[in-house]
C-alpha cells in the first residue's frame, strides 16, 4: 500500500458524516449505488489507515487490527459492488 496519500482528519469527518446521513434516512433507503460508494470509500480509508500504521511503526496488534478492519470493509464493498453490477448498475454514487 505504498504511494497512498496520507489520511486527513477531514476525510474521516466526511466519512462519519456520510454514515450518519445514511443511517438517518433509515435502513435500505439509500440507493444501492450510494451504499456501494460509501462502502468503497470506507474500505479505501481503512486500507490507507492500515498502511500508515504499518509504515509508522505501530505495534503489531494495532497493525493487525487495522488490517482486519480494512479487509472486512473491502469485502463488504466488493460484495455491494458485485450486487450492483449483477443488477445492471455500473457506476457508484457519492
Amino acid at each position: 500500500m505504498t504511494g497512498q496519500p496520507p489520511v486527513r482528519p477531514g476525510e474521516i469527518s466526511d466519512l462519519i458524516a456520510w454514515a450518519a446521513r445514511l443511517s438517518r434516512t433509515g435502513p435500505g433507503s439509500a440507493s444501492p449505488a450510494e451504499a456501494a460508494a460509501y462502502l468503497a470509500a470506507k474500505a479505501d480509508l481503512l486500507e490507507r489507515i492500515a498502511a500508515a500504521r504499518a509504515a509508522g511503526g505501530w505495534t503489531s496488534h494495532d497493525i493487525t487490527a487495522a488490517g482486519h478492519a480494512a479487509a472486512g470493509a473491502r469485502a463488504a464493498a466488493d460484495t455491494a459492488a458485485g450486487r450492483l453490477a449483477a443488477a445492471g448498475h455500473h457506476h457508484l454514487e457519492n
